[in-house]
């Protein structure tokens, strides 16, 4: 499965009018990010743990890059699990029956595909590659392959 097929959901979703719908594009929306990250992981040779620590690997990795497009991709996806959590958890919580909060949360999850595209591309993603490797092998002490 394409990992962006989640954002596409997430914006059919929000279309809709209910709350139901808004709260599930919220969540598809950070699923749309955190699995492209991932996938990127994947591509550099980092093996990630299956579970939920593995949210916050992807996070570090990221911020870790020392990349600018990476330290605000990983940035950008810690708010989006916050937001995510809150929608999926947090029913008292009504800003995501609001379209426009839902709407938001799909732009900053496209802001993380878009920075993670560029991050996959030369000259970025050579540095990019060295330091998450380094970071995921000797600090989070993730396998990591070549």
């Amino acid at each position: 499965m394409n990992a962006r097929d989640f954002l596409d959901l997430a914006m059919r979703l929000s279309n809709e009018d209910s709350e139901a719908d808004l709260r599930t594009s919220v969540s598809r929306a950070y699923y749309g990010a955190f699995h492209t990250a991932v996938q990127l992981l994947a591509e550099l040779g980092v093996s990630l743990p299956a579970g939920p620590e593995s949210h916050q690997k992807v996070r570090f990795c990221l911020m870790e890059s020392g990349e600018p497009l990476g330290v605000a991709a990983g940035t950008q996806l810690h708010e989006l699990r916050t937001a995510r959590n809150r929608a999926d958890y947090d029913l008292v919580d009504t800003r995501y029956g609001v379209k426009m909060n839902a709407l938001s949360e799909i732009h900053s999850a496209q802001v993380v595909l878009r920075s993670l595209d560029l991050c996959r591309r030369e000259p970025i993603r050579s540095r990019f590659r060295a330091k998450v490797r380094d970071y995921a092998a000797n600090v989070l002490r993730l396998p990591v392959r070549e």
